[in-house]
């Protein structure tokens, strides 16, 4: 990394797909902080035995959602690694009967060889993630909010989706790398001009969601933004010698932008 991005803490998350001794000890010894997802081996399901209910706390932001903290840790990993669980608790039907679906294969061992007649009659189903971690979780508090800080890793993944679908970075044309570097940075910058844009024009809600123009789902988007605002057509008028811009009709966007735009704090 950088001289100038490693002036801070430098923190680490990372999906089950890197669970390894060796990652962690890289990151310990580089002083990263690291929260590392762990696969759903034997000795993991065995801890949950001696958890009670006074070790879980509510998860932030998560409906359902409950973590708690076991001091265990892998051969190898760094003396000061903590196990985080999270478990959700799920409705019968948000389990699939297919033994190789994905939420399924979270489900305690116990209950995922139930058929879903059985697994109605259960007490409580719940599915179970865990995280491998170096970072403070010394308090409820504390472990919701790693918890919550780790399960946000993937935000950079809608970016690289929205970059794909709606600004052609999917499309790099050819097989010279300076090419494709210049076409990743155009797709980049129009993702960037995008994201100025949704600022512009959406407006967020009390639970982080948007509204406005160029959403979708709560979800800022870029084609979406590309149809609902960009790809409107309007035509130029000319009356008493000046030139007019109509908006199609029921379209009064162009006033509330430029009225955001003029109350943007001015340069020095």
């Amino acid at each position: 990394m950088p001289e100038q991005a490693r002036a801070g803490q430098v923190r680490l998350r990372a999906d089950a797909g890197y669970f390894a001794g060796e990652l962690a000890r890289v990151a310990f010894f580089a002083k990263v902080q690291f929260a590392i997802g762990a696969k759903r081996i034997a000795p993991l399901w065995r801890l949950l035995s001696g958890l009670t209910e006074d070790d879980w706390t509510d998860a932030i932001d998560m409906d359902g959602a409950q973590v708690a903290v076991a001091d265990y840790r892998p051969v190898w990993w760094p003396a000061k690694t903590f196990l985080l669980i999270r478990r959700v608790r799920l409705d019968v039907s948000q389990v699939s009967a297919d033994p190789r679906s994905r939420r399924r294969r979270t489900l305690h061992p116990d209950q995922r060889v139930l058929p879903l007649e059985e697994l109605a009659d259960a007490d409580a189903i719940y599915g179970y993630s865990f995280v491998l971690t170096n970072l403070d979780v010394s308090t409820p508090a504390r472990t919701a909010a790693v918890e919550h800080w780790y399960r946000h890793r993937t935000s950079i993944e809608n970016i690289f989706r929205d970059s794909k679908h709606g600004a052609a970075l999917r499309h790099l044309p050819s097989g010279y790398p300076g090419v494709n570097t210049a076409w990743m940075w155009g797709a980049l910058l129009a993702a960037t001009m995008a994201a100025w844009l949704h600022q512009l024009t959406a407006t967020p809600g009390p639970d982080g969601r948007l509204a406005g123009w160029g959403t979708r789902d709560g979800k800022a988007m870029i084609t979406t933004l590309r149809h609902r605002l960009i790809r409107v057509p309007a035509r130029l008028g000319f009356q008493a010698g000046k030139v007019i811009l109509h908006p199609p009709p029921d379209h009064h966007l162009l006033a509330e932008i430029l009225a955001r735009l003029r109350k943007l704090p001015t340069l020095p």
